[in-house]
């Protein structure tokens, strides 16, 4: 494939949460084991593999399989959230190597890697099909692709959002377009991706590397929201916030009574195998 020109795009960087990026975002102890015991099952990697992830972050996924002595390339367009992956690897022997790049120009020869992964990034890139065209440009013919996406990322009601969130995440949605203000959409929706990924001729199939149970009430909930800690919320304007935040807390009184009402709820760890592409 040939390389395309470099131009100018929206991509999100997770700088202003770097620090509290593991206790928002993070899996719980054992889950991060489970997902890459999943891939290293599922790939049978030898010692000449070499994997690569678009949007490493703090290395969730890339650290565990760093830690067994695999070659491991990652890029991420946040240097702090790059530090913090460095941070955790002081110390440990490995075979990491982390670049500040933006996903949709790698800075990598055509076909460098056996297997590439996307964990819960094509929502924050807007050329996502430039970035996807840079993955399968990387991975070697034969290679297989992992992509996850996230699970409330959606439209609709599915077997991986839960009814109460969805809920209110559809509230929050309509408490600030009565202010005026619409959340941006900056990449693509998971059915996108699929969709792109089935024209293009790949074979896809759909597997969950793990599930684990999240403790959340309604309260926490919205304590995340006025923290701002999800990237959707770091552009709306201070006023519309400070009274979109007072109208959502009100609704969730009305709604559910009380804020402890229980959100908890199950989770699992989805990914598509993504293999006959590149």
């Amino acid at each position: 494939m040939q390389r395309h020109k470099r131009y100018m795009t929206t991509t999100i960087s997770f700088d202003r949460v770097s620090d509290i990026y593991d206790a928002t975002r993070g899996l719980p102890t054992g889950v991060s084991e489970q997902v890459t015991d999943f891939i290293l099952n599922l790939i049978s990697p030898t010692a000449e593999t070499k994997f690569f992830e678009t949007g490493i972050g703090t290395g969730r996924i890339a650290i565990p399989i760093a830690k067994k002595g695999y070659s491991y390339t990652g890029v991420d367009i946040s240097h702090k959230m790059l530090s913090e992956l460095h941070q955790k690897l002081e110390g440990i022997s490995h075979q990491l190597t982390t670049v500040k790049a933006d996903a949709t120009f790698l800075p990598f020869a055509d076909n460098s890697f056996d297997v590439a992964l996307t964990v819960h990034v094509f929502h924050l890139i807007s050329a996502w099909k430039q970035a996807l065209a840079e993955i399968r440009r990387v991975l070697k013919p034969g290679g297989i692709y992992l992509y996850s996406h996230g699970n409330m990322n959606s439209i609709r009601v599915n077997e991986d959002v839960n009814q109460d969130r969805f809920e209110f995440h559809k509230r929050w949605k309509a408490i600030l377009a009565s202010y005026g203000y619409v959340l941006p959409r900056y990449g693509a929706k998971e059915d996108e991706v699929l969709a792109e990924l089935h024209q293009q001729g790949a074979t896809l199939e759909t597997v969950i590397a793990a599930t684990w149970c999240i403790e959340m009430s309604v309260d926490k909930l919205l304590q995340h929201h006025e923290s701002k800690i999800y990237s959707s919320a770091w552009n709306i304007p201070d006023d519309i916030f400070t009274c979109a935040i007072q109208d959502l807390r009100e609704w969730c009184l009305q709604r559910y009574n009380s804020l402890d009402y229980n959100f908890s709820e199950e989770r699992k760890f989805k990914f598509v195998i993504v293999r006959n592409w590149a």
